[in-house]
């Protein structure tokens, strides 16, 4: 009884009292908060924005510009061409605009790869999520395993404390020497250690998964995982032929796709380096108008005063020339923005003569980062397919060591069950007795062990071919 309150109090908790999570959920949860995964997330935004940026860039430039300002001491109105010696107030207005007809066709090319940078990115979001979606996965099948484990190991406990029964009855009977009694309480003691032990990899396990779900410690406290029906499964030995596994992985993998996309990129920027040797042709327009308040206009009839004498003829007679005033008032700013207008339209033709090479080292620095490029296509192409391989290899492995345990547990179930009647009956002793157990128990864990890295194995293949991750 002391046994059985001990086992119960090492189980996870009460399934009842915590919210059970499948392994979609904990996937959802880990692509949400893993900050890698928002991180590529946020690259692939920036990529967004950089391709409508390229497509503005297209397009002409429209730039305003005014000012207002006071002038005093002697200086040259702009507008009324006059020396000002007093305070003059000016205002200037221009609106420009600017636009690229031909620059070897370079802003397509930036516009295209923009394009598929912004492609590029979206397939590393997704390439982030399948690293994490293999990690959590991988996490959720120790713990499941870790539970199977537990629960063999359990009921080997009770096995051995109904052995033990028979045991201390045949003890008090005279039958068993009492050291028999001792080495099934010994075992008994053992194998609680390693449901004790099993558990603390439970925990840690457990705990591993919570912490890449970057769970708060009051969500920690209420989590749980909801277990699939993992015993049920048809576990076969693998068909797929690896070079079809591995098209399927290329034509679908978003790791691959992203440097696929990179390489094309790169190529771009050939393109765009070797415009830079190419004429420019651009076309530019502008109008400007402005106000002085030294533009006067006259006000009303001039008022004509006596005649002033400012001379003589040769003769000696007077002369005299007419004397007058007139009003004045400032122009109007309306009226001097039509009098100043000024519009103005530049065609410019640029010819890249001699430029200290720099655009012959951009096209060939361009070129090679092309070439590593599609080193990188291969180099991927190459892991990609090292881990079909392993993968399948690795569940075709897993596969065998299954079927082996099914065999070995069944030969060690039988074994245990004779060396039981075996030792009842007398004609066995404690060794032979936990010998039988022990063997049992490994063949248990290798069962259990085998099948999880099937799953894994087959899950690592769907992750790598882009399909759902479920259980």
């Amino acid at each position: 009884m002391r046994s059985s309150i001990l086992l119960f109090a090492l189980l996870p908790g009460s399934l009842l009292a915590q919210q059970a999570w499948t392994l979609e959920q904990c996937v959802r949860q880990a692509e949400e908060k893993n900050l890698n995964v928002r991180n590529a997330a946020l690259d692939a935004e920036m990529a967004d924005q950089g391709e409508r940026q390229a497509m503005y860039a297209l397009l002409p430039n429209l730039n305003a510009y005014a000012s207002h300002g006071y002038n005093w001491g002697k200086a040259i109105d702009p507008f009324t061409n006059t020396f000002a010696t007093d305070r003059v107030r000016t205002n200037n207005f221009y609106l420009s605009s600017q636009v690229s007809l031909f620059e070897g066709l370079r802003k397509q090319n930036v516009l295209g790869k923009a394009k598929l940078d912004a492609d590029g990115s979206a397939k590393g979001l997704e390439d982030q999520r399948n690293t994490v979606r293999l990690s959590t996965v991988q996490a959720f099948l120790d713990v499941l395993s870790l539970r199977e484990r537990i629960s063999a190991a359990q009921k080997q406990v009770a096995n051995i404390n109904e052995q033990l029964s028979v045991t201390n009855a045949l003890v008090e009977g005279g039958r068993l020497p009492r050291s028999e009694a001792m080495d099934q309480r010994s075992q008994l003691a053992q194998q609680e250690y390693t449901v004790i032990d099993l558990q603390n990899q439970h925990d840690q396990r457990l705990l591993a998964l919570m912490q890449q779900l970057r769970l708060t410690p009051e969500e920690q406290r209420g989590f749980d995982i909801q277990a699939p029906t993992i015993s049920g499964l048809n576990i076969t030995d693998p068909a797929q032929d690896p070079a079809d596994v591995l098209r399927a992985v290329l034509a679908a993998n978003p790791g691959y796709a992203q440097v696929e996309i990179q390489a094309t990129s790169a190529e771009k920027d050939i393109a765009i380096a070797r415009s830079g040797m190419m004429p420019a042709l651009r076309l530019e327009g502008a109008v400007g108008s402005g106000y002085s308040g030294r533009n006067v206009q006259a006000v009303g009839e001039p008022v004509f005063g006596d005649p002033q004498l400012v001379g003589f003829t040769q003769s000696g007679e007077n002369v005299y020339t007419p004397t007058y005033s007139q009003a004045t008032e400032t122009k109007g700013m309306g009226d001097q923005f039509e009098d100043n207008l000024n519009e103005s339209v530049t065609l410019s033709l640029s010819l890249p003569l001699f430029n200290n090479q720099s655009n012959k080292y951009a096209t060939d620095q361009a070129r090679i980062r092309h070439e590593q490029a599609k080193n990188r296509v291969e180099a991927e192409r190459q892991s990609l397919e090292r881990e079909v391989q392993q993968a399948i290899t690795a569940q075709r492995g897993a596969y065998r060591q299954y079927e082996a345990a099914q065999r070995a547990q069944e030969a060690a179930t039988e074994s245990l069950r004779l060396a039981q009647e075996r030792y009842t009956a007398g004609a066995a002793t404690s060794l032979e007795l936990n010998t039988a157990r022990t063997n049992l128990d490994r063949a248990t864990a290798d069962g259990i062990t085998a099948k999880y890295n099937y799953v894994m194995a087959a899950k690592y293949i769907d992750i790598l071919q882009g399909l759902p991750v479920s259980l």
